[in-house]
């Protein structure tokens, strides 16, 4: 028995209370903080306050001043326009003028009480938050570490539906309303401060703006784009259909799974080291458990309350796990063609979740849950066959050994290997491409320098790896080369 004991102790004691390097404090760079702060801040103000997905209730409360139904389809769409327009320097450079509209817009809304001006402030308040999720996406995605994707995505996911929770509660009496739209005014001053530095931050990561990653990536953006559609519009939709429960306790049932995914998360990467893919895949296995539910037993308030809970928990592990392998992937490439490309099929189907949403609220019948359902199940069981290509993609140790480190991708590692024989930066930059397969005149495209410049860049850090060819250099960095 005491055996038994000390081995639970010692499992809890691991789980968590990691040593000494893995402590958030450790984790988490000075030069990330704007990111990770401004990430926090536009999940907690978007979920909480404006968009009619994720813990928002069917009374039309999801927003406190702007029509939400205007907003939720327009910052999408000026997102995208913005990435189309401005590289990536422009935007990070112009994205706090952005936020000092968004304020302004904001403040518009608050002290002057006319329609008109209402509608005006939503629609600049939607493309100045088109812009800034566009520009803190890319700090998030192609700059944070992967610990700090870990922490900002389950403190934002919590924050933002604790809050959401209380907004149900206290929303319908005058000291509520004031309540929430002043935090809805400091969350917005919070963004405009983090805005401020992303420029200084994100630029100094080296990012090919026309560079192309292998096909095989994008398989992980249709699969981030089903998460987003199920977790985010579908799975809500469903169980807040359930008029016979409050949407308070729909909502503190939602919540609880959320908590209880975050605690899986810990517990099967740390305890027992279980590979993202299969994280993913548990999270869709509960999705298809709350569908398969919702189908049998649509009128049975217990069941709704049991679809509450897992989807709570498939929220939560499935948007942690997707947000990591997107960033794992993301800021491998260093391409601003693959973040482009994922903002834009993210846009497009958030597009198609406010439409399946509307549709579903509007539309109270069980034979198009039924089939939305089964729909819901084929994609999920289609998503599962693709597994052996993911776990192909994504090599375990990324999860198992590093999530709590700061050098946790490809690229980093290498970076700071090929540093210690001090390389300039461009020499870095030219030994990745040729470690990546490139040739040198593809070298010189991509980096858009002359190929006697990269012939002599070559040159130079040979001589300092102390080496005589190409074949030396895939051989001496094999190590890294077998995790791409």
């Amino acid at each position: 028995m005491a055996v038994i004991l000390d081995k639970l102790k010692s499992f809890f004691s691991n789980t968590f209370y990691p040593e000494e390097d893995t402590i958030i404090k450790k984790s988490i760079t000075k030069n990330n903080l704007p990111f990770f702060i401004g990430w926090i801040a536009i999940i907690f103000w978007l979920d909480c306050y404006v968009l009619p997905i994720g813990t928002v209730d069917s009374s039309g409360k999801a927003s406190i001043l702007l029509p939400s139904n205007l907003f939720s389809y327009l910052y999408p769409l000026a997102g995208t326009i913005v990435l189309l327009l401005l590289n990536m320097k422009g935007l990070l450079y112009y994205v706090k003028y952005s936020a000092a509209a968004a304020v302004a817009g904001l403040l518009a809304g608050i002290f002057i009480n006319d329609r008109t001006v209402s509608l005006v402030s939503a629609v600049i308040v939607g493309i100045a938050f088109g812009h800034i999720v566009a520009a803190t996406d890319f700090g998030f995605f192609m700059v944070m570490n992967n610990v700090e994707r870990l922490y900002s995505v389950s403190i934002g996911i919590l924050i933002s539906k604790v809050l959401f929770l209380m907004k149900l509660s206290l929303l319908d009496n005058s000291f509520g309303f004031k309540f929430f739209q002043s935090l809805q005014v400091i969350g917005v001053i919070i963004i405009l401060a983090c805005t401020w530095f992303y420029k200084k931050s994100g630029t100094r990561e080296y990012i090919v703006e026309g560079k192309i990653p292998e096909i095989k990536n994008f398989t992980v953006l249709i699969l981030a784009c089903f998460v987003f559609l199920f977790n985010d519009f579908i799975a809500p939709a469903l169980w807040k259909s359930n008029t016979e429960i409050s949407p308070v306790t729909l909502n503190m049932y939602h919540i609880t799974g959320v908590f209880l995914g975050i605690v899986f998360i810990v517990i099967l990467q740390r305890a027992f080291k279980i590979n993202i893919c299969y994280i993913l895949n548990f999270s869709f296995a509960t999705l298809a458990l709350g569908f398969v539910v919702g189908a049998l037993e649509y009128d049975n308030p217990g069941f709704g309350l049991f679809m509450a809970l897992v989807f709570g928990i498939s929220y939560s592990m499935g948007f942690i796990s997707i947000y990591y392998m997107l960033g794992i992937i993301s800021k491998r490439s260093r391409s601003m063609f693959f973040f482009k490309t994922g903002i834009i099929s993210a846009t497009v189907f958030y597009v198609l979740g406010f439409f399946i949403t509307d549709l579903l609220r509007n539309v109270n019948s069980v034979s198009l849950y039924s089939a939305v359902t089964i729909s819901s199940v084929i994609v999920i069981l289609i998503i599962f066959a693709l597994t052996p290509l993911l776990t192909e993609i994504f090599y375990s140790a990324e999860w198992t050994d590093d999530l709590y480190r700061r050098d946790v991708t490809y690229d980093t590692r290498l970076i700071s290997r090929l540093s210690e024989f001090k390389l300039s930066r461009r020499e870095i930059d030219v030994c990745t491409l040729l470690l990546e397969g490139y040739t040198m005149r593809q070298v010189s495209s991509i980096l858009n320098i002359k190929y006697s410049t990269v012939n002599t860049y070559c040159t130079s850090l040979y001589r300092k790896l102390g080496i005589n060819s190409r074949t030396e250099l895939t051989v001496m960095f094999s190590e890294y080369l077998s995790k791409t």
